[in-house]
């Protein structure tokens, strides 16, 4: 489980209470360091998934007392290795969906971190447009060629988790300004995919369809399969702090190679395959969003107030609905086309 340190910034006369919290949770590695203006730094070095239920807990305690911010940083390693806690403490609070006694449920990591993470990922950057334009570029390459490693090169370098991972929590903590800006990233990245697919299908050789070709122009239920394990294993990755670079590849495996097939195929007039290709990449689409909604409910990745949990929950439902209905018009599309 990755390691983290949570600075905790309050005044130097909360200090005790603040103790009393940490010793709850069996957080023993601290040290305190006075500031000015009579505040004191509380350094803890504590498992990733322990950060949350604490923060919530000196949220609600300390969260309209002058001076008090939280700050967490990344630890690549530690020695000594930091004890195994011996038993499983409960808060004082009532523990809700989100936490099992200091834990949050799963080993995830915690609220704040998956946003800032997942934020980032997902804005529409010169790098992110430049990225999507390679990655394209390489994949219309290696789908002409028949080569199944450029097509690889292609995904590793596609961008494409961090948008549709961004979408589904932005849904789950019923955050609008994640959920447009996701929406925003997806189109802009798949728009510039196939734009470029259509130019190069236009001006290219595509007289012979190429096997990678002819496998992305045909949908059954296993790619339904393939992109509902993809998104959840994007959002895992996320979620356990876990590298993402692998998952990633699988999501680009279910976006880009379709996408790019059905632009050159438009560009260069078979538009009856290209239809199969669409098909298959809203399919994905659908999937990766649905699966990567369902893991992070089923992680209890939830909002802290009760009004932003009631929006929350309102937006989940609205969203897997949506989710749900479209992949079963897109399975019966399916079922009976191909």
């Amino acid at each position: 489980m990755p390691l983290r340190v949570l600075q905790i910034i309050l005044p130097a006369d909360h200090h005790e209470d603040l103790c009393v919290i940490l010793d709850d949770a069996q957080c023993n590695q601290r040290w305190i360091t006075p500031l000015n203006d009579d505040l004191a730094m509380t350094s803890a070095v504590l498992r990733s998934e322990s950060v949350e239920p604490i923060t919530d807990t000196l949220r609600g305690k300390y969260e309209n007392t002058d001076g008090f911010r939280t700050i967490l940083h990344d630890i690549e390693a530690t020695y000594p290795r930091l004890p195994e806690p011996e038993d499983e403490p409960t808060p004082d609070k009532e523990s809700d969906t989100q936490h099992t006694g200091w834990k949050t449920r799963f080993g995830r990591v915690s609220r704040e971190e998956l946003q800032e993470d997942i934020q980032d990922s997902a804005k529409i950057t010169p790098v992110y447009l430049s990225m999507v334009s390679l990655a394209t570029i390489v994949a219309c390459v290696g789908l002409l060629k028949d080569s199944a490693p450029i097509i690889i090169g292609a995904m590793v370098i596609a961008p494409l988790l961090g948008p549709n991972t961004a979408l589904a929590l932005g849904t789950t903590l019923g955050d609008l300004s994640m959920i447009k800006n996701a929406i925003k990233s997806n189109i802009v990245g798949l728009g510039i995919a196939i734009i470029i697919s259509i130019a190069y299908g236009y001006f290219g050789v595509t007289d012979d369809i190429t096997n990678e070709i002819i496998t992305r122009t045909k949908v059954d239920t296993a790619d339904i399969v393939l992109a509902l394990a993809s998104g959840a294993a994007g959002v895992v990755a996320f979620t356990t702090g876990a590298s993402a670079v692998l998952v990633g590849v699988m999501v680009a495996v279910a976006l880009l190679p379709p996408t790019a097939t059905c632009g050159m195929l438009i560009g260069s007039g078979q538009h009856a395959e290209a239809a199969g290709a669409a098909v298959l990449a809203a399919t994905n689409i659908v999937c990766i969003n649905l699966s990567s909604a369902a893991i992070l409910i089923a992680q209890g990745v939830r909002p802290t107030t009760w009004y932003d949990k009631g929006r929350a929950k309102k937006a989940t439902v609205t969203a897997l609905i949506t989710w749900t209905i479209a992949l079963a018009t897109l399975a019966a599309l399916i079922l009976y086309f191909w």
